[in-house]
């Protein structure tokens, strides 16, 4: 009892730590996208001249940039783990798959058993056609 409820409070914490992570990068992404369009849209003259400026917001494009596709990657891995922990987890999907394939197992050793059963009669009944012929053209057991 003290082990399952272990494992659900282990299983908790994993959801709630992928929760966190897909809100952390979705956020990022957002942030990161809307300094993009900011960046891209027209600015008032200021008191940096024109070329520092496009300087600076070059480099801050490609940080930006940099950081919403280290946000997107972050997203896939935590997808990846999500499956990976579903395959690995899902107990009860395992269980009704290995039940299934056992049910067939079961229903194709039945009927291997029958096609033996069969072939063994029809072997006999060949064999014992063939045994009397034998003794028939032979005279005799003896």
């Amino acid at each position: 009892m003290a082990e399952s409820s272990i494992a659900l409070s282990k299983d908790e914490a994993l959801l709630k730590s992928f929760k966190t992570q897909l809100k952390d990068n979705v956020l990022s992404m957002l942030v990161n996208f809307e300094e993009l369009i900011k960046l891209v849209s027209p600015k008032t003259p200021g008191q940096i001249t024109n070329n520092t400026e496009q300087e600076l917001n070059a480099y801050e494009m490609q940080v930006r940039a940099g950081n919403f596709v280290r946000a997107e990657e972050a997203l896939i891995k935590l997808v990846h783990d999500v499956k990976e922990y579903q395959i690995i987890y899902d107990h009860s999907f395992v269980e009704e798959e290995m039940d299934r394939q056992s049910e067939s197992m079961d229903a194709k050793v039945v009927e291997c058993d029958e096609a033996l059963i069969k072939i063994v009669r029809d072997l006999e009944d060949e064999l014992l056609d063939l045994e009397d012929e034998y003794y028939e053209k032979s005279g005799g057991p003896y």
